[in-house]
């Protein structure tokens, strides 16, 4: 068992089921889901804590009732929200709108990128972070030489992220001519691994010239809401159990397929009872 800090949201999905492709101008009719546990801190956390982890989160949530349901919610799904910081405001919703096909498109409010505050520096063995902003990067460098730390590809681009392995989709990349420099200029010399998602012709993992790639895996998509979230904590698990990166890898498309083939924006039921009769 690993000790992870998974600094990432913790939201309130409030899910619309649409009946037709999202179409700019369209007049579409939904069905309203309700509200349910989201956020990059839950979809990927959640995971871990059925695999076997002990797993903190960090994050900044109101102080209303929609702060108070999110904490019931993921304390009842095991996860350490000691480090989870209550500010004076509205939690707000996320608007999910998932149509026919399975694709999500997300509404959220602005949102400021504070850092919570009284992070960590000891006793970690794995740092995740799948944060917006710049106010998170010197955190992250305090914690190279003390942690494992593996980080989402920041919005943009343009931000710092130094961490041992950068997830990314490859759309995040689709501009860019050398993903691995562009990778080591962002995470710094550190880096190890550059993971990219590619959909339904799986992922590959980038080190240099070395490339390790693995399918996807054949599932009917229901909603895509919370599979990269689900993806990262494959990875990390695998990594915090040791794996080869060829064997981490298949973890993470194995997690992420899981997600695409259930209703729910954290880890699907089926994920946990796979992961109590693994295969």
């Amino acid at each position: 068992m690993s000790r992870i800090l998974l600094l990432a949201n913790l939201n309130c999905d409030h899910v619309l089921s649409l009946a037709e492709p999202l179409v700019a101008g369209a007049r579409l009719q939904y069905v309203d889901q309700g509200r349910r546990l989201g956020g990059g801190a839950a979809n990927t956390g959640i995971g871990l804590v059925w695999a076997g982890h002990e797993v903190i989160i960090a994050s900044r949530i109101g102080l209303d009732e929609t702060g108070d349901w999110l904490l019931e919610q993921a304390t009842g799904h095991g996860l350490d929200c000691s480090h989870v910081e209550r500010f004076g405001g509205e939690t707000g919703e996320l608007l999910v709108l998932v149509d026919s096909t399975g694709e999500r498109t997300i509404l959220r409010r602005p949102r400021r990128p504070d850092l919570p505050g009284d992070l960590p520096l000891e006793g970690v063995d794995c740092l995740y972070v799948n944060y917006p902003g710049t106010a998170i990067i010197g955190y992250m460098r305090q914690m190279l030489g003390k942690s494992f730390v593996v980080a989402q590809y920041p919005k943009g681009g343009q931000a710092r992220r130094p961490c041992h392995v950068l997830v990314a989709s490859r759309a995040d990349l689709a501009e860019v001519g050398d993903p691995w420099r562009h990778a080591r200029e962002l995470a710094g010399e550190q880096l190890e691994w550059l993971v990219l998602t590619e959909g339904k012709a799986g992922a590959v993992a980038i080190h240099g010239e070395e490339q390790v790639r693995v399918a996807a895996r054949p599932v009917s998509v229901v909603d895509t809401t919370g599979a990269g979230d689900a993806f990262a904590g494959g990875l990390i698990h695998g990594l915090a159990r040791g794996m080869a990166m060829g064997d981490a890898l298949q973890c993470a498309v194995d997690w992420g397929a899981f997600a695409v083939a259930s209703e729910s924006s954290i880890p699907s039921q089926a994920l946990k009872t796979w992961l109590k009769h693994p295969h």
